[in-house]
C-alpha cells in the first residue's frame, strides 16, 4: 500500500510539473517582447522660394514673402546652411529685398525650420565642357 502511494504522489508531481511546463510555453508565446516603438517618420522637406521681407537675428529668423504673396517665418538653426551668391554666408548677411530660396521642414513644436537658405540669384551650374572627339589613326 505504501509503494501504491507513492507511486500516485510521483505521478501526481510529474503530472504537475508538466502542466506547468506546457502552461509557461503557452505564456511565452502570447507575451509580447520588449521591443522599441517604431520610430516617427521624419518630416519631409518642402521647398520655398521668395523674397526676404524682414530678418530677426535675435530671434534667429527670416520672414519670407512667396510667390503667391503668403508671408512665412522661417527659423535659422546652427544646422542651417546659409549661402549668398554660390558662396557661404551667415544670417547677418541676409536683408529685406533680396530673393532667397530653399528646404525647410516643420519640426515638433510646428515651426518652419530652414535647412538651407540661398541668398541671391543662383548661379547656374557650369555646364561640362564637351567630350574631345576621338582622332583618327
Amino acid at each position: 500500500m505504501k509503494s501504491f502511494a507513492k507511486v500516485c504522489l510521483v505521478l501526481v508531481t510529474v503530472m504537475t510539473m508538466a502542466a506547468y511546463s506546457a502552461q509557461a510555453q503557452t505564456d511565452s508565446s502570447t507575451t509580447t517582447t520588449n521591443t522599441a516603438p517604431a520610430a516617427k517618420p521624419k518630416p519631409k522637406s518642402k521647398k520655398y522660394m521668395g523674397t526676404i521681407a524682414s530678418v530677426d537675428s535675435d530671434a534667429k529668423t527670416i520672414t519670407v514673402t512667396l510667390a503667391s504673396g503668403d508671408s512665412q517665418t522661417i527659423k535659422i538653426t546652427s544646422k542651417t546652411r546659409i549661402k549668398k551668391d554660390g558662396e557661404a554666408a551667415t544670417l547677418a548677411d541676409a536683408a529685406a529685398g533680396q530673393k532667397v530660396q530653399g528646404y525647410e521642414r516643420k519640426n515638433d513644436a510646428g515651426d518652419w525650420v530652414a535647412g538651407s537658405v540661398n541668398i541671391g540669384e543662383m548661379k547656374p551650374k557650369a555646364a561640362a565642357p564637351p567630350a574631345a572627339a576621338p582622332a583618327d589613326k
